[in-house]
Order: structure tokens, then C-alpha cells, then sequence
């Protein structure tokens, strides 16, 4: 299957110089605890900087009740650990692709193919992830919480990067 999937080659440095960017795509994880410690790292999104910048979110359905940002789009997807395709892939796809996303997020700790698939098929500068086996295939910007193993700590650094 990674045959057919072009590895990402490039590689930036991610300061405040960057830009502004103005289209977000935060791609929420799709296991529960995960996702709540996630919901809880991000809780404060988008209060500073928030009058230029577009954030959407995908959020599995399952997670409905409990994701509670106020700010931006939010897309709910129906996904269970064995799929490879998302439910309903087309659809988000057609709706954001009209769209120029400057940086997409899948915050994910473990991989989820399905997931990297779908970014796979995405355009933007910028995609950031976590480490894992295939992370080089799919993000130029890749978090490895590894040697902490507190997945709360790479989403508070994806919080800052999004913050500058």
C-alpha cells in the first residue's frame, strides 16, 4: 500500500517568520483518551491571533458531545481501527480541496493509516505528526515523544507552533 504513496521530501524550520497562516486543519485523534487530553491541550485555541486565521477540525463522530471548541468548522468522520479508507473520504476531500490549507495537523500520537492516507491526499506546506515508522512518507514536521512519552507535551507544542 506505502508503494503508491509519495514520501515527503522537504523539510522546513518552523518559526514565527513563517507567515501567518490562515487556513488550519486540525485533525483530532481518533482514540478516547487520547482525544480527550487533546481537547484539553487545546482548550484555549485560537483566543489570541484568532482574526485572520480559519481553523477546521475533523473529529470522529463517536466524539461528538465531548468536542467543545467554539472557534472555526468542525467535520465529524466515522472510523474504526481497521479501516484504511475513512468513511465518507470523497466528500471531505471535495470540500477541502476548495480550500488552501497552509498547515494541516493530525494529531494522532500512534499512526493511523487511513488517517495519513487521507492527508496524503491534502495539500500544504506544512503537515505535522508524530514519529512513527511511516511518519516520513506523510509529515515534513514530525513531534517525537518518544523518549517522554507524554503525548500532552508534543500537543502543547503543536499549540505554540499554531499560536505564533
Amino acid at each position: 500500500m506505502t508503494g503508491r504513496i509519495k514520501k515527503m521530501h522537504s523539510r522546513l524550520q518552523l518559526t514565527p517568520s513563517n507567515g501567518n497562516p490562515e487556513n488550519i486543519l486540525i485533525i483530532f485523534p481518533i482514540d478516547e483518551p487520547s482525544f480527550r487530553v487533546a481537547c484539553y491541550a487545546f482548550r484555549d485555541l485560537g483566543k489570541d491571533n484568532v482574526q485572520k486565521r480559519q481553523f477546521i477540525f475533523i473529529v470522529k463522530e463517536q466524539f461528538k458531545d465531548l468536542f467543545h471548541l467554539r472557534i472555526g468548522n468542525s467535520m465529524f468522520i466515522t472510523h474504526s481501527d481497521k479501516d484504511t479508507i475513512l468513511y465518507g473520504e470523497k466528500r471531505l476531500l471535495n470540500s477541502l480541496q476548495k480550500i488552501k490549507l497552509d498547515i494541516i495537523v493530525d494529531l494522532n500520537p500512534t499512526f493511523q493509516l487511513a488517517i495519513s492516507r487521507f492527508i496524503s491526499l491534502l495539500k500544504s506546506e506544512m503537515k505535522v505528526g508524530f514519529v512513527s515508522d511511516f511518519s516520513d512518507r506523510f509529515y515534513n514536521i514530525q513531534l517525537d515523544i518518544s523518549k517522554s512519552g507524554i503525548t500532552e507535551k508534543g500537543f502543547k507544542q503543536i499549540n505554540w507552533m499554531l499560536a505564533q
